[in-house]
């Protein structure tokens, strides 16, 4: 069972995982840093989501984005951790690296994939949240 502490950090970062991914939807004509803001807010709203399941199962994330990431493939495997790191990587490019230009079709590709995972992992917190 939860504590109420506990209960409130996951709806917490629910919140934030499903607020960011909503920023995440890109328009057809929207431009380079639209795309780039998108790719960031995409990686923190699977952040926040991983951190309201490791939560919601009464654990405790760690803090870095490398040790989320390790504590997540570990957890729900290899697959998903490497979703994880590429979005990671997505962000950082988006953020940190101004010669290199989002390509649009991998752009809307990786946000369709990042959705599907966050909604996922937001539901699997919920669930755990109505069973405490």
């Amino acid at each position: 069972m939860l504590s109420r502490e506990r209960e409130q950090q996951v709806r917490q970062h629910l919140r934030l995982a499903k607020g960011l991914l909503e920023t995440t939807y890109l328009e057809p004509k929207s431009s380079e840093f639209e795309e780039r803001n998108a790719l960031s807010r995409a990686y923190y709203a699977v952040f926040h989501a991983c951190s309201a399941l490791i939560l919601s199962r009464n654990l405790e994330p760690r803090k870095s984005h490398g040790g989320l990431r390790d504590q997540v493939r570990g957890w729900l495997g290899n697959d998903f951790g490497r979703f994880v790191t590429d979005m990671y990587e997505l962000r950082r490019s988006a953020d940190y690296s101004p010669e290199r230009s989002p390509v649009r079709y991998v752009i809307d590709e990786k946000l369709k994939v990042a959705r599907t995972n966050v909604l996922w992992a937001c539901r699997e917190a919920e669930n755990q949240l109505a069973k405490s």
